[in-house]
């Protein structure tokens, strides 16, 4: 059976009725929708659905349906969902299909699929696994969008290696999860541990003895940065071959890589998608929130027991305490800790201590003042003594007095250490405060 509820709460039905399908004939569904076979088959981005057989479509989601057979459906809508006959030339999946049994079906091993937001990457991502699956291959999807992601939470990304087809990539978790810790590939740090953890990915991959290597990215794609970063990702993982979706930068990238062995597909994206609002966005992500950081409990570590990463009060040159003493005379407050950087000091004051900018100002270096209550919400990664990312944490907060670290999480083996993110989190999942540098 290929019935699953959807991510979230699944809607209420307002509308039910039967329709009849042809054999050969499209339709689009927009969720919220429940559609059931009562007769026939039909073949939605690579899985054949039949006699007896339901799929739920998310509220979030649009696919277009193919009937392989003269069909009889019970479609069931919720708010919002619809089921349409496409007008001719709306729907592409007939052209993805057959490129997607081009790819899978040559030698292929690591394909990267390229495209602006909205325009079906995570779509065709799917359905590239799906016809893998199909002719006995071995696929791994790697997700590499940090803002949007299906497969890790935000500011990660992940990998998953499936052994069965799926309709939509967000009801799965991945096996595998890097620590990035933006929301976004567009700052220059972010875009270097993107591109280190997608090759990571594709070596782990290919050491499991999988065949077939899919990356999705994300939907930053058109203007000058954007075109230079996924040009430098693609010579990183050199795939056989890049999939751009909408026709606008397909000449751009087939200039790029004209003469070398990658081979680049240029296909239109659908006319007619579920398009996702700002605030869409942003519930989707609390969505996947929730899932990653569901079921918490709460654990205490011992500073001195476990490697820190991301905290600049840690990572730069040592203040003596002379140079401490002459800092809190200068600020009027006890300074708890601080560290030396070429560019600035960073200092640690008490949550309660008020240091007016005018001071600052008159200070001969840069300083960076943070208090211990920055941390409290900030979405970081647990390691394994092997630096691998294991486990995802939200910050409780930091003692320095008894030098401990309290996180919130759902992970129960071993830590060795902890990477602190740039993303902090309220108590209703909302991710708007973000540091640009580190977060103490």
């Amino acid at each position: 059976m290929w019935e699953s509820l959807p991510i979230g709460q699944q809607p209420s039905q307002l509308l039910q009725s039967r329709v009849e399908v042809e054999k050969g004939a499209l339709v689009r569904v927009i969720g919220p929708a429940r559609v059931q076979v009562l007769d026939g088959c039909i073949r939605i981005l690579g899985i054949s659905i039949c006699k007896g057989e339901a799929i739920v479509v998310n509220k979030y989601r649009s696919y277009c349906l193919i009937s392989l057979e003269n069909a009889v459906l019970n479609v069931s809508l919720g708010e919002g969902g619809s089921i349409e006959k496409p007008s001719p030339g709306e729907e592409v999946i007939a052209e993805w299909e057959s490129v997607a049994k081009a790819i899978v079906s040559s030698v292929d091993t690591v394909v990267v699929v390229l495209g602006a937001v909205e325009s079906g990457k995570t779509s065709f991502s799917t359905l590239l696994s799906n016809i893998a699956l199909e002719i006995g291959r071995k696929p791994c999807i790697i997700d590499a969008d940090v803002g949007q992601g299906d497969l890790a939470p935000p500011t990660f990304i992940g990998m998953k290696c499936l052994d069965r087809k799926i309709l939509w990539l967000r009801e799965e978790k991945g096996d595998y999860i890097k620590f990035i810790g933006f929301l976004t590939p567009s700052i220059s740090i972010a875009m270097t541990k993107i591109i280190t953890g997608v090759v990571e990915f594709v070596n782990k991959a290919k050491i499991m003895g999988r065949d077939f290597i899919i990356i999705n990215t994300d939907g930053w794609f058109g203007d000058i940065s954007s075109i230079e970063y996924k040009y430098s990702l693609i010579k990183s993982v050199t795939p056989s071959s890049i999939v751009i979706l909408g026709g606008e930068f397909c000449s751009p990238f087939r200039s790029m890589f004209k003469k070398s062995s990658v081979n680049v597909y240029c296909l239109p994206k659908p006319r007619v998608i579920r398009e996702r609002s700002r605030e869409d966005r942003r519930d989707l992500r609390k969505i996947n929130y929730r899932k990653w950081f569901s079921d918490m409990k709460k654990m205490c570590i011992d500073l001195d027991n476990i490697s820190i990463a991301g905290v600049c009060a840690f990572s730069g040159a040592t203040v003596s305490r002379d140079e401490i003493a002459e800092l809190e005379k200068f600020l009027g407050t006890k300074v708890i800790l601080a560290s030396k950087y070429i560019d600035a000091d960073v200092v640690v004051v008490p949550d309660e201590a008020q240091v007016p900018r005018e001071v600052l100002e008159r200070f001969e270096r840069k300083l960076l003042i943070v208090k211990p209550s920055n941390v409290r919400g900030v979405i970081s990664a647990i390691l394994d003594k092997n630096l691998n990312e294991v486990g995802v944490a939200i910050i409780d907060e930091i003692n320095f007095n008894i030098r401990k670290i309290c996180i919130q999480t759902s992970y129960s083996g071993e830590i060795s250490g902890l990477i602190i993110g740039r993303v902090k989190l309220d108590e209703q999942w909302n991710d708007s405060i973000r540091y640009p540098r580190c977060v103490i």
